[in-house]
């Protein structure tokens, strides 16, 4: 039986709650007490798609991370290497700086995507990427394909991605088909979710301080 009031499930007969003390409905009342809603999500025998909401704040971690990471590249190119984009115009520079974010951002998803079934930004809120047919490890074979055809979901800001995945079974965005993945909610204890919390925050303050060092007018 689980508890109407703080979810936590208790054995048959019991006459209140082990944890909010609070009295229990009777197995031979009008109803059995439905498990919350909560429960229903975290505690069912099969998995569970991830939701948007929880997906979007893991994009926006991980965008901040990567933009930290460009920051630091770029300060040290700019303004330690000037002759790298001496005498080029500013397009091609503009061309090149494009490139080199389309790479990162790439290389980032598609490394930890393949090898953990997860970002940073995915660890911390509590999904990862798996195979859509064996519940695995998607592997960098398909964590290229998923992050190859980002470019197409995320125009613009994530709006294509986002409606296909709004009216898709299973909330697969282009790259999720074409790669064969799903995302699932994934529990991750309090000191995992700490651990990458604290690796993200030490990742983006020592590229802050990097760019620092290297353009300290900026």
């Amino acid at each position: 039986m689980f508890c109407p009031f703080c979810g936590v499930k208790n054995e048959d007969g019991q006459a209140q709650c082990f944890v909010c003390t609070r009295k229990l409905p009777s197995l031979n009342g009008d109803a059995s007490p439905s498990r919350p809603r909560s429960m229903q999500r975290t505690s069912s025998a099969g998995p569970v798609t991830a939701r948007l909401g929880d997906r979007l704040i893991a994009i926006i971690l991980d965008t901040i991370f990567v933009s930290a990471v460009l920051l630091v590249t770029s300060a040290a190119i700019l303004w330690r290497w000037p002759k790298i984009t001496h005498g080029q115009s500013v397009v091609t520079i503009a061309s090149a700086g494009a490139a080199a974010t389309l790479l990162v951002v790439f290389i980032y998803h598609w490394l930890l995507e393949g090898a953990f079934g997860a970002t940073m930004g995915k660890a911390i809120i509590g999904v990862r990427v798996t195979r859509y047919d064996s519940g695995k490890v998607p592997g960098f074979g398909s964590s290229a394909v998923r992050n190859a055809l980002r470019l197409v979901d995320a125009l613009p800001f994530y709006l294509v991605g986002f409606f296909v995945a709004a009216f898709s079974r299973g909330r697969r965005r282009i790259g999720d088909y074409a790669a064969n993945t799903v995302v699932l909610e994934q529990p991750v204890s309090l000191g995992e979710r700490i651990t990458v919390a604290l690796l993200w925050a030490i990742g983006i303050g020592a590229a802050v301080w990097g760019t620092w060092a290297l353009c300290p007018a900026w």
